[in-house]
């Protein structure tokens, strides 16, 4: 069993759209996807989110995934859920997702047209034996749906996947006790990079390291901004896109 990485960038991806800075025009050839994982075991393959960049994205998976798991309701986790309509997959598909989650796409269209099996998960699921995945409630924007953390346990490890959240709070120590590796929400470098940061709040990395201190080892960042200075030069804090994490 294995998680793979399907993409580290923020709901936009590198290049963001028509934008030209020197971080965009660096990754243009070879894009960084969507923050998005694979979880492979040994029954199934299934996917954590639906990304705009889906249909790329299950490419890099060796089968195509039969359940999808949702974090939450913006753009770069459910939007991917298009693709799977009659205009494209057109074949029915199972999605664990919290009630709030299974609720709005169950009430709202295009996405309660769509060849969807909602299964309400909150808690402990077993997607297999061996392989739980853990919801975790975590705050962050809530316009259309609540937001979850997994916690990804397989036979060897425990890896925590949080790509979003507005600010941490006292859990984040307690988390990371409970897991091997920690894919972080990293989307911006510092709180001045983004004019409008109190519209989109995510922790910045240097108040994130700073609060972490040593304990960073086994942290690495994803959801990164196309403003983030963590992609200008190799880091061992940036996940890897394409990497597999043994689970």
């Amino acid at each position: 069993m294995f998680l793979r990485l399907l993409g580290i960038a923020q709901d936009a991806g590198v290049p963001h759209i028509g934008c030209r800075c020197a971080r965009c025009e660096k990754f243009r050839s070879d894009p960084l996807l969507p923050a998005c994982v694979g979880i492979v075991g040994e029954r199934q393959t299934y996917l954590v989110d639906a990304t705009p960049a889906i249909a790329r994205q299950i490419e890099m998976l060796p089968v195509f995934p039969e359940s999808i798991l949702l974090t939450h309701a913006h753009m770069g986790h459910i939007a991917g859920l298009l693709q799977l309509g009659k205009e494209a997959w057109n074949r029915p598909t199972t999605i664990y997702a919290s009630p709030s989650l299974c609720g709005f796409l169950e009430a709202n269209a295009p996405w309660n047209q769509l060849p969807l099996a909602c299964v309400q998960t909150i808690g402990d699921l077993e997607l297999e034996p061996g392989l739980h995945v853990e919801w975790v409630p975590v705050q962050h924007r809530a316009e259309n749906s609540d937001t979850h953390a997994f916690l990804i346990r397989g036979p060897q490890r425990t890896v925590l996947y949080l790509p979003d959240i507005d600010a941490w709070d006292d859990d984040l120590e307690s988390l990371l006790a409970r897991c091997d590796v920690a894919l972080l929400d990293g989307t911006f470098y510092s709180r001045d990079e983004l004019p409008r940061h109190a519209d989109v709040p995510h922790p910045p990395i240097e108040e994130t390291l700073a609060r972490l201190g040593d304990q960073t080892s086994k942290v690495r960042f994803v959801h990164v901004n196309h403003t983030n200075r963590l992609l200008d030069e190799g880091s061992e804090l940036l996940a890897v896109q394409g990497e597999d994490l043994a689970l």
